[in-house]
C-alpha cells in the first residue's frame, strides 16, 4: 500500500448528470438542514434566556 500508486484525486460528479444532480442535491439539503438546526439552536437559547429571571 505505501509503495503503490497514489491514488487518483476524486472531485464532484459534473451537475447536468443523473449522479451529479442528486449529489448537489444531498449537499445542499444537507448545508440547509445544519442551517435550520443552528438557527433553531440559537432561537431556543434566546427565548431562554429571555424567559430567565437574573
Amino acid at each position: 500500500a505505501l509503495l503503490g500508486p497514489a491514488p487518483a484525486v476524486r472531485t464532484w460528479p459534473p451537475v447536468f448528470t443523473s449522479v451529479g444532480l442528486a449529489a448537489w442535491a444531498a449537499a445542499a439539503g444537507t448545508a440547509v438542514s445544519a442551517m435550520s438546526s443552528a438557527n433553531a439552536a440559537v432561537t431556543m437559547f434566546l427565548i431562554l434566556r429571555a424567559a430567565t429571571p437574573f
